[in-house]
């Protein structure tokens, strides 16, 4: 993870990268300190967050929280879809102030993404899809009766209701 801070007046900007864990929340928590110790608004700037657990979630809300209590602004700028799915599944997302979502995946390092083969499409084991040379003949009721089992009432007159079951 890169932690690369950056003052504009009187905005603070933290720009986060890769991942941000269990090991590595208590150094945004330190950033974000730092931050609002100098300025009036906070931002984080999260388009190549790859990756953020709920220790990651934590530090921001912490963050926030301090904010808030100090009177200063704080926002999310640029989330990416990775951090904006995790945001959305704790129902964060109405409680951040949330300036820009990127609708992207996080940058990756390598210059040009990688494209994978698309798969051939397979048959199913329970679908021939090939075409048949030679007519099926259809089946008939009398072999659909023999070889399926049934159910079926025996109405012959009787006065008690039987059931008959064929295999």
């Amino acid at each position: 993870m890169s932690i690369e801070q950056k003052i504009d007046g009187t905005v603070g900007k933290l720009f986060l990268s890769d991942e941000i864990d269990l090991d590595k929340s208590p150094m945004v928590r330190e950033n974000i300190k730092q931050l609002i110790d100098q300025v009036k608004t906070i931002e984080i700037q999260l388009s190549k967050v790859k990756y953020i657990d709920s220790s990651g979630i934590a530090a921001l809300v912490e963050g926030m929280q301090l904010s808030k209590s100090n009177s200063k602004e704080f926002f999310l700028t640029d989330v990416s879809n990775e951090v904006m799915k995790v945001i959305q599944l704790a129902h964060l997302d109405k409680f951040f102030k949330i300036k820009s979502t990127t609708g992207q995946n996080a940058l990756e390092d390598s210059p040009e993404p990688e494209t994978a083969p698309e798969p051939e499409p397979q048959a199913s084991e329970n679908v021939d899809l090939a075409p048949s040379e030679e007519p099926q003949p259809e089946q008939t009721n009398q072999e659909t009766e023999e070889t399926q089992p049934s159910i079926r009432r025996d109405d012959d007159g009787g006065e008690d209701d039987k059931i008959k079951f064929k295999r």
